[in-house]
C-alpha cells in the first residue's frame, strides 16, 4: 500500500448550480438579495478559514478482499479520502447556536458540494470512472473502518476523520471511497 497523492487546503471550484442543487434551490433561478447574502458570505467564509483536503492509497490486500465484489474486472483498487475540514462543521454549529439558521445550511450545503467536488477530482486524476463508498446501497457503512485503518496505516490522513459507533464519519462533511483502476498510476505527491 502506498500513497499516491496527498493535499491540504485544496479548495475545488463548486459551480453555481452545484450549490444551488445542494441548497434545493432552482438552478437557472437567480438568488434573491437575502440568499445571495449568505451565499456569497459562505463561499467567502469557506475561502478564507476552511481546509478541505483530499488523499488515495493504493488499496492494500484487505481492503482488495473487501472490495473484490464489487469491482471484479479492476486491476487495482485505490482508497480516497476527501474532507471539507473541521473548520466548517464548527462555523454552521456556531451559526446554529446564534440563531442563523440560513447561515447555517449555506455552510452546510457549500461544505457537502465541495466533499463532491474533491471526490470527483480524485476520480479525475485516478482515471476513475465510478467510485463506491460505504453506505452505499449493499455495503454496510459500518465498512467505513476498514477504509480507515488502511488509510491510517499508510499515513495519508492530512485532517482528522473519526468514525461514530454508527459508522457515520466525522468531521460529518467527509468521505471514504474505493475506486477501481485500469492501470496502477504513478506516485505523486
Amino acid at each position: 500500500m502506498s500513497i499516491l497523492w496527498q493535499e491540504k487546503n485544496q479548495h475545488p471550484v463548486v459551480s453555481d448550480r452545484d450549490f444551488k442543487r445542494f441548497l434545493r434551490f432552482p438552478p437557472a433561478r437567480a438568488f434573491p438579495p437575502a440568499l445571495a447574502e449568505n451565499a456569497a458570505w459562505a463561499r467567502d467564509w469557506f475561502a478564507a478559514h476552511a481546509q478541505p483536503w483530499f488523499c488515495a492509497i493504493r488499496a492494500d490486500t484487505s481492503v482488495q478482499t473487501l472490495a473484490a465484489a464489487r469491482f471484479p474486472t479492476a486491476a487495482a483498487l485505490a482508497v480516497v479520502a476527501c474532507s471539507a475540514g473541521p473548520e466548517p462543521e464548527a462555523e454552521a454549529a456556531a451559526r446554529w447556536a446564534a440563531e442563523e439558521p440560513d447561515r447555517y445550511f449555506f455552510m452546510e450545503c457549500l461544505a457537502a458540494a465541495t466533499v463532491e467536488a474533491l471526490l470527483a477530482e480524485a476520480r479525475r486524476r485516478l482515471g476513475a470512472e465510478k467510485h463506491l463508498c460505504p453506505g452505499y446501497p449493499g455495503w454496510p457503512i459500518v465498512e467505513n473502518a476498514n477504509l480507515l485503518v488502511a488509510l491510517n496505516n499508510a499515513g495519508a490522513m492530512l485532517g482528522p476523520i473519526t468514525m461514530l459507533s454508527s459508522g457515520m464519519l466525522t468531521p460529518k462533511k467527509s468521505q471514504l471511497a474505493v475506486c477501481p483502476l485500469r492501470t496502477i498510476p504513478p506516485l505523486t505527491s
